[in-house]
Protein backbone atom coordinates (compact mmCIF):
# COMPACT_ATOMS: atom_id res chain seq x y z
CA UNK A 1 0.00 0.00 0.00
CA UNK A 2 1.24 3.38 -0.87
CA UNK A 3 2.83 5.52 2.07
CA UNK A 4 0.42 8.08 2.23
CA UNK A 5 -2.79 5.45 2.26
CA UNK A 6 -1.17 3.23 4.61
CA UNK A 7 -0.96 6.16 6.73
CA UNK A 8 -4.16 7.82 6.09
CA UNK A 9 -5.73 4.55 7.08
CA UNK A 10 -3.78 3.99 10.55
CA UNK A 11 -3.98 7.94 11.87
CA UNK A 12 -6.55 9.59 9.58
CA UNK A 13 -7.00 12.80 11.78
CA UNK A 14 -3.13 13.31 12.51
CA UNK A 15 -2.17 16.79 11.10
CA UNK A 16 -0.05 15.94 7.57
CA UNK A 17 0.37 19.47 5.99
CA UNK A 18 0.80 22.89 6.77
CA UNK A 19 0.91 25.94 4.18
CA UNK A 20 0.06 29.47 5.95
CA UNK A 21 -3.10 29.15 7.18
CA UNK A 22 -4.24 26.11 5.10
CA UNK A 23 -4.09 22.51 6.85
CA UNK A 24 -4.45 18.67 5.73
CA UNK A 25 -4.86 15.61 8.00
CA UNK A 26 -3.67 12.56 6.63
CA UNK A 27 -6.84 11.83 5.67
CA UNK A 28 -7.90 14.94 3.30
CA UNK A 29 -3.97 14.71 2.03
CA UNK A 30 -4.63 11.12 1.09
CA UNK A 31 -8.45 11.81 -0.87
CA UNK A 32 -6.55 14.91 -2.55
CA UNK A 33 -3.35 12.51 -4.20
CA UNK A 34 -6.37 10.01 -4.56
CA UNK A 35 -8.46 12.38 -6.87
CA UNK A 36 -5.08 13.48 -8.58
CA UNK A 37 -4.26 10.34 -9.26
CA UNK A 38 -7.49 9.20 -10.78
CA UNK A 39 -6.94 12.22 -13.07
CA UNK A 40 -3.74 11.21 -14.06
CA UNK A 41 -4.16 7.25 -14.38
CA UNK A 42 -6.63 7.53 -17.53
CA UNK A 43 -3.82 9.24 -19.46
CA UNK A 44 -0.76 8.49 -17.55
CA UNK A 45 0.22 4.81 -17.67
CA UNK A 46 2.66 3.12 -15.11
CA UNK A 47 6.19 3.24 -15.71
CA UNK A 48 5.99 6.57 -17.89
CA UNK A 49 8.25 9.39 -17.07
CA UNK A 50 6.22 12.49 -15.83
CA UNK A 51 8.52 16.22 -15.59
CA UNK A 52 7.47 18.19 -12.89
CA UNK A 53 7.95 22.13 -12.85
CA UNK A 54 6.55 23.56 -10.20
CA UNK A 55 7.37 25.78 -7.26
CA UNK A 56 7.48 24.71 -3.50
CA UNK A 57 3.03 24.26 -2.46
CA UNK A 58 1.15 21.75 -1.53
CA UNK A 59 -0.11 20.49 -4.63
CA UNK A 60 3.72 19.51 -5.52
CA UNK A 61 3.20 16.95 -2.17
CA UNK A 62 0.04 15.59 -3.17
CA UNK A 63 1.56 14.90 -6.56
CA UNK A 64 4.48 13.17 -5.16
CA UNK A 65 2.08 10.91 -3.77
CA UNK A 66 -0.16 10.57 -6.66
CA UNK A 67 2.44 9.44 -9.19
CA UNK A 68 3.59 7.20 -6.33
CA UNK A 69 0.50 5.44 -6.32
CA UNK A 70 -0.48 5.00 -10.15
CA UNK A 71 3.40 3.93 -10.80
CA UNK A 72 4.53 6.64 -12.39
CA UNK A 73 8.00 7.91 -12.66
CA UNK A 74 8.95 11.83 -10.68
CA UNK A 75 10.97 13.41 -12.67
CA UNK A 76 11.20 17.03 -10.80
CA UNK A 77 13.12 19.69 -12.25
CA UNK A 78 14.55 22.53 -10.99
CA UNK A 79 12.88 25.55 -11.41
CA UNK A 80 15.71 27.76 -11.47
CA UNK A 81 17.15 26.43 -14.76
CA UNK A 82 17.07 27.84 -18.29
CA UNK A 83 14.50 26.87 -20.73
CA UNK A 84 17.19 24.73 -22.70
CA UNK A 85 18.26 23.38 -19.71
CA UNK A 86 14.65 22.23 -18.71
CA UNK A 87 14.76 20.94 -22.16
CA UNK A 88 17.34 19.01 -22.51
CA UNK A 89 16.59 17.12 -18.85
CA UNK A 90 13.04 16.21 -20.21
CA UNK A 91 14.64 14.68 -23.08
CA UNK A 92 17.37 12.88 -21.69
CA UNK A 93 14.84 11.19 -19.55
CA UNK A 94 12.69 10.38 -22.33
CA UNK A 95 9.49 12.23 -20.81
CA UNK A 96 5.81 11.53 -21.52
CA UNK A 97 4.44 14.08 -19.88
CA UNK A 98 5.35 17.67 -17.97
CA UNK A 99 3.35 19.28 -15.28
CA UNK A 100 3.30 22.88 -14.56
CA UNK A 101 1.95 25.46 -12.86
CA UNK A 102 -1.28 26.98 -14.83
CA UNK A 103 -1.58 30.38 -13.95
CA UNK A 104 -4.28 31.31 -16.12
CA UNK A 105 -6.96 29.48 -13.97
CA UNK A 106 -7.26 28.44 -10.14
CA UNK A 107 -6.41 24.74 -11.31
CA UNK A 108 -2.90 24.24 -9.05
CA UNK A 109 -1.19 22.42 -12.26
CA UNK A 110 -1.90 21.29 -15.77
CA UNK A 111 -0.93 18.30 -17.32
CA UNK A 112 0.75 18.78 -21.34
CA UNK A 113 1.92 15.62 -23.45
CA UNK A 114 5.83 16.35 -24.19
CA UNK A 115 5.88 13.10 -26.15
CA UNK A 116 3.85 10.11 -27.34
CA UNK A 117 3.26 7.39 -24.25
CA UNK A 118 5.97 4.25 -24.89
CA UNK A 119 5.72 0.84 -23.14
CA UNK A 120 8.54 1.54 -20.61
CA UNK A 121 10.39 -1.21 -18.33
CA UNK A 122 7.94 -1.47 -15.49
CA UNK A 123 10.65 -1.09 -13.06
CA UNK A 124 9.92 0.17 -9.45
CA UNK A 125 12.00 3.45 -10.03
CA UNK A 126 9.90 6.22 -8.07
CA UNK A 127 11.38 9.49 -9.33
CA UNK A 128 14.88 10.41 -11.72
CA UNK A 129 16.89 12.99 -10.12
CA UNK A 130 19.37 15.11 -11.93
CA UNK A 131 22.83 15.77 -10.60
CA UNK A 132 26.05 16.74 -11.62
CA UNK A 133 27.89 13.92 -12.95
CA UNK A 134 31.60 13.36 -14.22
CA UNK A 135 31.40 14.28 -17.49
CA UNK A 136 30.28 17.90 -16.57
CA UNK A 137 26.50 17.17 -17.77
CA UNK A 138 23.97 16.58 -15.18
CA UNK A 139 22.95 12.81 -14.27
CA UNK A 140 19.95 11.56 -13.72
CA UNK A 141 19.59 9.10 -10.43
CA UNK A 142 16.91 6.64 -10.55
CA UNK A 143 15.71 6.19 -7.17
CA UNK A 144 13.01 3.90 -5.90
CA UNK A 145 10.15 3.64 -3.50
CA UNK A 146 12.24 1.05 -1.54
CA UNK A 147 15.41 3.64 -1.28
CA UNK A 148 13.52 5.97 0.29
CA UNK A 149 11.53 3.72 2.50
CA UNK A 150 15.20 2.35 3.19
CA UNK A 151 16.57 5.64 3.92
CA UNK A 152 13.18 6.77 6.12
CA UNK A 153 14.16 4.19 8.66
CA UNK A 154 17.83 4.61 9.29
CA UNK A 155 16.96 8.26 9.61
CA UNK A 156 14.37 7.68 12.03
CA UNK A 157 16.93 4.97 14.03
CA UNK A 158 19.46 7.91 14.13
CA UNK A 159 17.50 10.58 15.00
CA UNK A 160 13.74 9.25 16.62
CA UNK A 161 10.29 10.45 15.31
CA UNK A 162 7.36 11.34 18.10
CA UNK A 163 4.06 11.50 17.19
CA UNK A 164 3.70 15.38 17.73
CA UNK A 165 6.67 15.74 14.99
CA UNK A 166 6.76 19.34 13.18
CA UNK A 167 9.08 19.45 10.35
CA UNK A 168 10.11 22.56 8.40
CA UNK A 169 10.27 22.16 4.60
CA UNK A 170 11.79 24.96 3.35
CA UNK A 171 14.12 22.97 0.69
CA UNK A 172 13.06 22.61 -3.12
CA UNK A 173 11.24 19.68 -3.66
CA UNK A 174 13.14 19.04 -6.81
CA UNK A 175 16.29 18.13 -4.37
CA UNK A 176 16.21 14.94 -2.46
CA UNK A 177 16.91 16.79 0.78
CA UNK A 178 13.05 18.27 -0.13
CA UNK A 179 11.34 14.82 -1.53
CA UNK A 180 12.99 13.03 1.01
CA UNK A 181 11.10 14.63 4.08
CA UNK A 182 7.87 14.01 1.92
CA UNK A 183 8.00 10.09 2.14
CA UNK A 184 9.36 10.09 5.58
CA UNK A 185 6.63 12.44 6.90
CA UNK A 186 4.09 9.57 5.71
CA UNK A 187 6.30 7.09 6.76
CA UNK A 188 6.23 8.14 9.75
CA UNK A 189 2.87 9.82 10.65
CA UNK A 190 4.20 13.33 11.45
CA UNK A 191 3.39 17.23 10.10
CA UNK A 192 5.03 18.96 7.52
CA UNK A 193 4.86 22.69 7.94
CA UNK A 194 5.82 24.32 4.47
CA UNK A 195 7.26 27.11 3.35
CA UNK A 196 7.38 28.07 0.18
CA UNK A 197 11.16 28.39 -0.27
CA UNK A 198 13.48 29.87 2.44
CA UNK A 199 12.58 33.26 3.83
CA UNK A 200 15.01 34.27 6.92
CA UNK A 201 12.51 36.33 8.69
CA UNK A 202 9.79 33.54 8.08
CA UNK A 203 11.58 30.70 9.46
CA UNK A 204 13.29 32.48 12.49
CA UNK A 205 9.47 32.98 13.47
CA UNK A 206 8.20 29.58 12.81
CA UNK A 207 11.20 28.56 14.48
CA UNK A 208 10.47 30.48 17.86
CA UNK A 209 6.73 30.71 17.87
CA UNK A 210 5.35 27.61 15.91
CA UNK A 211 6.83 24.46 18.15
CA UNK A 212 9.16 23.33 14.62
CA UNK A 213 10.47 20.12 16.14
CA UNK A 214 13.03 19.51 12.36
CA UNK A 215 14.43 21.34 9.79
CA UNK A 216 16.82 20.81 7.31
CA UNK A 217 19.16 23.10 6.38
CA UNK A 218 22.40 23.80 4.34
CA UNK A 219 25.06 26.15 5.59
CA UNK A 220 24.02 29.05 3.46
CA UNK A 221 20.90 28.73 5.11
CA UNK A 222 22.12 28.34 8.36
CA UNK A 223 24.34 31.55 7.87
CA UNK A 224 22.19 34.01 7.05
CA UNK A 225 19.73 32.83 9.50
CA UNK A 226 22.95 33.39 12.45
CA UNK A 227 23.73 36.90 10.39
CA UNK A 228 20.63 38.28 10.78
CA UNK A 229 19.65 36.70 14.44
CA UNK A 230 23.07 36.50 16.29
CA UNK A 231 21.50 35.37 19.38
CA UNK A 232 19.08 33.32 17.93
CA UNK A 233 17.18 31.11 20.55
CA UNK A 234 14.31 28.46 19.45
CA UNK A 235 11.51 27.70 20.60
CA UNK A 236 12.24 24.42 23.20
CA UNK A 237 10.63 21.86 21.08
CA UNK A 238 13.23 22.43 18.56
CA UNK A 239 15.22 18.90 18.61
CA UNK A 240 17.01 18.92 15.12
CA UNK A 241 18.81 21.26 12.86
CA UNK A 242 20.25 18.54 10.44
CA UNK A 243 22.99 20.22 8.22
CA UNK A 244 24.31 18.77 5.00
CA UNK A 245 23.80 19.44 1.26
CA UNK A 246 27.30 21.12 1.88
CA UNK A 247 30.15 21.00 3.85
CA UNK A 248 29.68 23.03 7.07
CA UNK A 249 32.05 25.43 7.75
CA UNK A 250 33.80 24.85 11.14
CA UNK A 251 33.25 29.13 11.98
CA UNK A 252 29.42 28.23 11.68
CA UNK A 253 29.34 25.15 13.61
CA UNK A 254 31.75 27.00 16.55
CA UNK A 255 28.81 29.59 16.62
CA UNK A 256 26.04 27.44 16.10
CA UNK A 257 27.05 25.00 18.68
CA UNK A 258 27.65 28.68 21.24
CA UNK A 259 24.34 29.15 20.83
CA UNK A 260 22.92 25.98 22.26
CA UNK A 261 21.44 25.13 18.81
CA UNK A 262 20.95 21.20 18.16
CA UNK A 263 22.66 20.64 15.19
CA UNK A 264 22.78 17.31 13.43
CA UNK A 265 25.63 17.53 10.90
CA UNK A 266 25.03 14.70 8.24
CA UNK A 267 26.98 13.67 4.95
CA UNK A 268 24.53 12.57 2.28
CA UNK A 269 24.16 12.45 -1.58
CA UNK A 270 21.61 12.20 -4.23
CA UNK A 271 22.62 8.42 -5.48
CA UNK A 272 21.66 7.89 -2.19
CA UNK A 273 18.05 9.12 -1.55
CA UNK A 274 19.57 11.57 1.02
CA UNK A 275 21.61 10.71 4.31
CA UNK A 276 24.38 8.34 4.41
CA UNK A 277 26.30 9.51 7.63
CA UNK A 278 24.41 11.47 10.36
CA UNK A 279 25.71 12.61 13.82
CA UNK A 280 22.83 13.31 16.46
CA UNK A 281 23.35 16.78 18.05
CA UNK A 282 24.68 15.49 21.30
CA UNK A 283 27.40 13.54 19.03
CA UNK A 284 28.24 16.57 17.02
CA UNK A 285 28.55 18.84 20.31
CA UNK A 286 31.32 15.75 21.31
CA UNK A 287 32.69 15.53 18.24
CA UNK A 288 32.15 19.03 15.80
CA UNK A 289 33.10 18.53 12.61
CA UNK A 290 32.46 14.54 12.04
CA UNK A 291 28.90 13.66 10.68
CA UNK A 292 29.11 10.50 12.35
CA UNK A 293 28.47 6.99 11.78
CA UNK A 294 26.59 5.74 8.61
CA UNK A 295 22.66 4.85 9.16
CA UNK A 296 21.52 1.51 10.02
CA UNK A 297 21.68 -0.58 6.54
CA UNK A 298 24.53 1.95 5.01
CA UNK A 299 27.92 0.87 4.15
CA UNK A 300 30.63 3.36 4.27
CA UNK A 301 33.76 2.02 2.78
CA UNK A 302 37.31 4.29 2.37
CA UNK A 303 39.63 2.90 -0.68
CA UNK A 304 42.87 4.06 -2.63
CA UNK A 305 43.07 4.81 -5.99
CA UNK A 306 43.33 1.38 -6.94
CA UNK A 307 39.95 0.45 -5.33
CA UNK A 308 41.68 -1.22 -1.84
CA UNK A 309 39.99 -1.10 1.08
CA UNK A 310 42.21 1.29 3.89
CA UNK A 311 42.03 1.02 7.82
CA UNK A 312 40.67 3.44 10.31
CA UNK A 313 42.48 6.57 10.07
CA UNK A 314 43.71 6.65 6.68
CA UNK A 315 42.25 9.09 3.86
CA UNK A 316 40.74 7.74 0.73
CA UNK A 317 37.83 8.16 -1.88
CA UNK A 318 34.43 7.62 0.44
CA UNK A 319 32.47 4.54 -1.65
CA UNK A 320 28.88 4.04 -0.20
CA UNK A 321 26.85 0.92 -0.63
CA UNK A 322 23.42 -0.27 0.59
CA UNK A 323 19.51 -0.43 0.28
CA UNK A 324 18.97 3.61 -0.31
CA UNK A 325 21.66 3.54 -3.28
CA UNK A 326 20.01 4.27 -6.45
CA UNK A 327 19.17 1.64 -9.09
CA UNK A 328 21.30 3.39 -11.59
CA UNK A 329 22.08 6.53 -13.90
CA UNK A 330 19.81 6.81 -16.86
CA UNK A 331 21.76 5.22 -19.90
CA UNK A 332 23.88 3.75 -17.76
CA UNK A 333 25.66 0.02 -17.61
CA UNK A 334 23.13 -2.76 -16.43
CA UNK A 335 25.99 -4.95 -14.37
CA UNK A 336 27.17 -1.61 -12.59
CA UNK A 337 26.69 -3.28 -9.40
CA UNK A 338 28.01 -6.18 -7.85
CA UNK A 339 25.99 -9.01 -5.48
CA UNK A 340 25.98 -10.82 -2.52
CA UNK A 341 27.86 -14.14 -3.01
CA UNK A 342 25.69 -15.75 -0.54
CA UNK A 343 21.99 -14.76 -1.69
CA UNK A 344 22.52 -13.35 -5.56
CA UNK A 345 21.00 -10.53 -3.91
CA UNK A 346 21.71 -6.89 -6.13
CA UNK A 347 24.47 -4.96 -3.45
CA UNK A 348 24.34 -1.54 -4.85
CA UNK A 349 27.08 0.48 -4.17
CA UNK A 350 28.73 4.53 -5.22
CA UNK A 351 32.03 5.67 -5.66
CA UNK A 352 30.90 8.83 -4.56
CA UNK A 353 34.76 11.08 -5.79
CA UNK A 354 34.35 12.66 -2.21
CA UNK A 355 37.45 12.23 0.39
CA UNK A 356 37.03 11.40 3.87
CA UNK A 357 38.52 8.70 6.46
CA UNK A 358 37.01 6.68 9.12
CA UNK A 359 38.06 7.58 12.61
CA UNK A 360 38.50 4.74 15.16
CA UNK A 361 35.14 5.10 16.38
CA UNK A 362 33.92 4.58 13.09
CA UNK A 363 32.75 7.76 12.76
CA UNK A 364 32.74 9.73 9.32
CA UNK A 365 34.89 12.87 8.36
CA UNK A 366 34.58 14.55 4.90
CA UNK A 367 37.56 16.21 3.89
CA UNK A 368 36.88 17.40 0.44
CA UNK A 369 34.03 17.07 -1.46
CA UNK A 370 33.46 16.11 -5.20
CA UNK A 371 37.11 17.15 -6.37
CA UNK A 372 35.98 19.73 -9.14
CA UNK A 373 32.34 19.73 -7.91
CA UNK A 374 31.28 23.56 -6.70
CA UNK A 375 28.41 23.73 -3.99
CA UNK A 376 26.95 27.21 -3.75
CA UNK A 377 24.05 27.72 -1.45
CA UNK A 378 23.78 23.93 -1.54
CA UNK A 379 23.26 23.67 -5.11
CA UNK A 380 25.59 21.80 -7.31
CA UNK A 381 27.62 23.54 -10.04
CA UNK A 382 29.65 21.22 -12.30
CA UNK A 383 32.52 23.33 -13.95
CA UNK A 384 33.16 21.69 -17.29
CA UNK A 385 29.23 22.82 -17.95
CA UNK A 386 30.19 26.20 -17.40
CA UNK A 387 33.26 26.23 -19.23
CA UNK A 388 30.92 24.94 -22.22
CA UNK A 389 28.90 27.90 -21.77
CA UNK A 390 31.86 30.44 -21.75
CA UNK A 391 33.50 29.23 -24.54
CA UNK A 392 30.51 28.92 -26.65
CA UNK A 393 30.97 32.62 -27.04
CA UNK A 394 32.99 33.66 -30.45
CA UNK A 395 35.17 35.99 -27.77
CA UNK A 396 36.32 33.12 -25.28
CA UNK A 397 39.24 30.51 -26.89
CA UNK A 398 39.52 28.87 -23.21
CA UNK A 399 38.07 29.21 -19.87
CA UNK A 400 38.53 27.49 -16.39
CA UNK A 401 35.95 27.50 -13.85
CA UNK A 402 36.53 27.23 -9.93
CA UNK A 403 35.40 27.54 -6.28
CA UNK A 404 36.47 30.25 -4.17
CA UNK A 405 35.47 30.07 -0.52
CA UNK A 406 32.78 32.17 0.42
CA UNK A 407 31.64 32.80 3.97
CA UNK A 408 28.27 32.92 3.21
CA UNK A 409 27.71 30.67 0.31
CA UNK A 410 30.31 27.77 1.01
CA UNK A 411 32.02 28.62 -2.46
CA UNK A 412 31.18 31.05 -5.22
CA UNK A 413 31.60 30.65 -8.93
CA UNK A 414 34.70 32.46 -10.19
CA UNK A 415 36.26 32.16 -14.32
CA UNK A 416 39.74 32.53 -15.67
CA UNK A 417 39.51 33.35 -19.22
CA UNK A 418 41.65 33.27 -22.39
CA UNK A 419 40.04 35.54 -24.35
CA UNK A 420 40.70 35.85 -28.35
CA UNK A 421 39.22 39.68 -28.95
CA UNK A 422 37.84 42.33 -26.37
CA UNK A 423 35.45 41.37 -24.16
CA UNK A 424 34.24 42.69 -20.86
CA UNK A 425 33.52 40.35 -17.24
CA UNK A 426 29.54 42.11 -17.87
CA UNK A 427 29.14 41.06 -21.91
CA UNK A 428 30.23 37.50 -20.97
CA UNK A 429 28.11 37.71 -17.74
CA UNK A 430 24.79 39.37 -20.07
CA UNK A 431 25.87 36.23 -22.69
CA UNK A 432 25.44 33.57 -19.68
CA UNK A 433 22.13 34.72 -18.70
CA UNK A 434 20.61 33.07 -21.28
CA UNK A 435 22.39 29.78 -21.63
CA UNK A 436 22.78 28.47 -17.51
CA UNK A 437 20.64 28.86 -13.96
CA UNK A 438 21.74 32.21 -12.24
CA UNK A 439 23.27 30.80 -9.94
CA UNK A 440 26.02 29.07 -12.05
CA UNK A 441 27.05 32.11 -13.36
CA UNK A 442 30.66 33.11 -12.24
CA UNK A 443 29.99 35.91 -9.99
CA UNK A 444 33.74 37.06 -11.31
CA UNK A 445 35.66 36.46 -14.06
CA UNK A 446 39.39 37.29 -14.66
CA UNK A 447 41.26 37.20 -18.06
CA UNK A 448 44.53 35.37 -18.51
CA UNK A 449 46.84 35.44 -21.34
CA UNK A 450 47.00 31.40 -20.93
CA UNK A 451 45.98 28.54 -18.52
CA UNK A 452 47.88 26.06 -16.53
CA UNK A 453 47.72 22.01 -18.14
CA UNK A 454 49.21 19.13 -16.94
CA UNK A 455 51.11 17.16 -19.43
CA UNK A 456 48.14 15.18 -20.85
CA UNK A 457 46.16 18.94 -21.59
CA UNK A 458 44.23 18.78 -18.06
CA UNK A 459 43.60 22.24 -16.56
CA UNK A 460 45.34 22.60 -13.18
CA UNK A 461 42.35 23.74 -10.85
CA UNK A 462 44.82 23.99 -8.33
CA UNK A 463 46.99 26.65 -9.93
CA UNK A 464 44.27 28.65 -11.49
CA UNK A 465 42.50 29.14 -7.95
CA UNK A 466 45.58 30.36 -6.98
CA UNK A 467 46.03 33.19 -9.43
CA UNK A 468 45.89 36.94 -8.06
CA UNK A 469 42.94 38.53 -10.36
CA UNK A 470 40.93 36.56 -8.36
CA UNK A 471 38.90 38.26 -5.15
CA UNK A 472 38.28 35.62 -2.06
CA UNK A 473 34.84 36.58 -0.31
CA UNK A 474 35.05 38.05 2.92
CA UNK A 475 31.61 38.48 3.58
CA UNK A 476 29.91 41.45 5.93
CA UNK A 477 26.81 42.54 5.58
CA UNK A 478 26.62 44.53 2.42
CA UNK A 479 28.10 41.93 0.99
CA UNK A 480 25.85 39.43 2.04
CA UNK A 481 22.85 41.16 0.96
CA UNK A 482 24.47 42.02 -2.84
CA UNK A 483 25.07 38.43 -3.03
CA UNK A 484 21.87 37.42 -1.89
CA UNK A 485 20.00 39.83 -4.88
CA UNK A 486 22.68 37.90 -7.20
CA UNK A 487 21.51 34.13 -6.32
CA UNK A 488 17.59 33.54 -6.29
CA UNK A 489 16.22 32.36 -3.05
CA UNK A 490 17.24 28.29 -2.04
Amino acid sequence: MPFLAARAAQTPDAPALEFTEERWNYESLNSWAESIAAHLESKVQRGARVAIHLSIQPAYVALIHALARIGAVAVPLNTRLTESEIKWQIEQSQCNFTIHANHSTPQPFILHSAFSIQHLNPDSVQGIFFTSGTTGFPKGAMLTLGNHHASALASADRLPAQKNDRWLLTMPLYHIGGMSIVFRAAIYGIEIVLHSGFDVDKVHHALTDENITHISLVPTMLHRLLEKYPNFKPSPSLRVILLGGAGAPESLVKKALALNLPIALTYGLTEAASQVATSTPEQTRAKPGSVGKPLSGTTVNIVDETGKSLPNGEVGEIVVSGKTVMQGYLHDRPDRFSRSPRRGKPVRSINTGDIGYLDSDGDLWVLTRRTDLIVCGGENIYPEEVERALTSHPAVSEACVVGLPDQAWGQSVAAAVVASETVSEENLIQFLRGLIAGFKIPKQIIFVESLPHTASGKLKRAEVKDLTGFRIALINQTDSESQASRLTNI
